[in-house]
């Protein structure tokens, strides 16, 4: 009994652990704008992140954009802790298996957020599906 006992609590540590591992694992890894060639031409702003069609995205499906700032105890001169919020809204514009690329349809304001002057998606911002 208490071999099952240990062997069911390894494995639920190790179950959590690797679900700690998963999260954040997607991030935007480049972004590339458009430069204007005319006068009044549309530019678009592409960013590409490292999930695709094999984590169940195609085009048209929305991700959230996260940032993640980490704190600084000033009073204590260390580093604090890690906070994390959603700040912006993507499209995927065209999916492949591991990677896609997507656009930015809406960002929150800056007054709702901790984004500082950084109001837009960067590359290392994480992405979550928002819907598939």
């Amino acid at each position: 009994m208490k071999y099952l006992v240990w062997i069911t609590t390894t494995l639920i540590v190790y179950a959590l652990c690797a679900a700690a591992a998963i999260a954040g694992e997607y991030k935007v890894f480049g972004i590339r704008t458009d430069f204007p060639m005319a006068d009044g031409q549309p530019l678009f702003r592409d960013v590409y992140v490292n999930m695709g069609t094999n984590q169940g995205i195609k085009n048209g499906s929305t991700l959230d954009a996260y940032r993640v700032i980490t704190t600084v105890d000033e009073l204590n001169q260390k580093t604090g802790r890690n906070i994390s919020f959603k700040f912006a809204k993507l499209k995927v514009i065209h999916a492949e298996t591991d990677l896609a690329v997507a656009r930015v349809t809406s960002v929150l304001p800056p007054d709702s957020t901790p984004l500082g002057s950084f109001t837009n998606v960067m590359v290392g911002d994480e992405v979550e599906v928002g819907s598939k």
